[in-house]
This record gives structure tokens, C-alpha cells and sequence, in this order.
């Protein structure tokens, strides 16, 4: 079965192509706190997350189409990325947006982890045990969806 997670492509979902960076990476949810302005703190083993997507649900995605989606919301805290880049994280999806180019993107981009921003329906994901794809949009940083999915085992 095949999800689709993005905000803004209609629907479509692209063929996976292992040719692609995010292609079929083993992937985790990890839940947050909610939908409030909070910073986001996630638990988990490092072997869980090495080479895999960590994708966090924090549920402000229900925000999205609303003015309230754009103001101040979870942010990733300075602790969570230390452990996701010395983890081998290789790629970070979150449901809200990733403020500019905070002191938490470049960390994150710098220590060669992407991030995929404004995800939604992380909440129909199992926990574990699903593999997720993610086409980005060329040269943008955070990863711009183009479109992103996860395909469940």
C-alpha cells in the first residue's frame, strides 16, 4: 500500500527509482509533543535510525491551509540534531516548516542530513516497518517536496 504524503501534487505518486537518493529508505515515525509551538524531542536508538528516514509527527499538519500553518510552530531542538547527525540519520521529514535558514537547518544540512518539510498524514503510518520515497525539488535546501511517500510492507 502506498501513501502519499505531500501537501501539493495533486495526487500523484511517482514510481519508485532506486536511482534517487530517497529512494525506499527504511523509515520510523516518531511522535512529538502536538500541534503547539514546541521544541520537538523525539526518542530513539541509534541503530534504529542509522541510514534511515526519521520522519516526525508533531500533528501540525491539521494546520495546513490555514494562516496559522505559517506562524511560529515546532522547531527541532539543538539536542535531537546533535544525536540524528552522530546516529547516521540519512534523511529527516517533519509535518510543519522549517523556518528559513536557522541555526537547525544548517547543522543538519552541514552534517549531510537533509530535511523534508510539510508532511502530512505521518499519523496513518505505522511506526515502523514502511519504506519512504521523496522526489526534491532541484537545488533547494530544506528539500522542497516535490513529492514524497511511503510505501507500507
Amino acid at each position: 500500500m502506498v501513501i502519499e504524503l505531500g501537501h501539493s501534487n495533486g495526487g500523484i505518486v511517482p514510481a519508485a527509482d532506486a536511482s534517487l537518493p530517497f529512494s525506499r529508505l527504511k523509515a520510523m515515525v516518531c511522535e512529538s509533543v502536538g500541534p503547539v509551538r514546541h521544541e520537538v524531542s523525539v526518542p530513539f536508538h541509534d541503530s534504529q535510525v542509522r541510514g534511515a528516514a526519521l520522519l516526525i509527527q508533531t500533528g501540525w499538519d491539521r494546520l495546513w491551509d490555514t494562516d496559522a500553518y505559517w506562524e511560529p510552530g515546532p522547531y527541532l531542538a539543538d539536542h535531537l540534531i546533535f544525536r540524528m547527525v552522530r546516529s547516521g540519520v540519512k534523511l529527516v521529514g517533519v509535518d510543519f516548516p522549517v523556518a528559513g535558514r536557522s541555526s537547525a537547518t544548517r547543522l543538519l544540512t552541514s552534517g549531510q542530513i537533509p530535511i523534508v518539510e510539510n508532511l502530512r498524514g505521518l499519523n496513518s503510518l505505522p511506526r515502523v516497518g514502511f519504506r519512504f520515497s521523496a522526489v526534491p525539488i532541484e537545488s533547494s535546501e530544506p528539500i522542497r517536496l516535490a513529492h514524497a511517500y511511503a510505501d507500507i510492507e
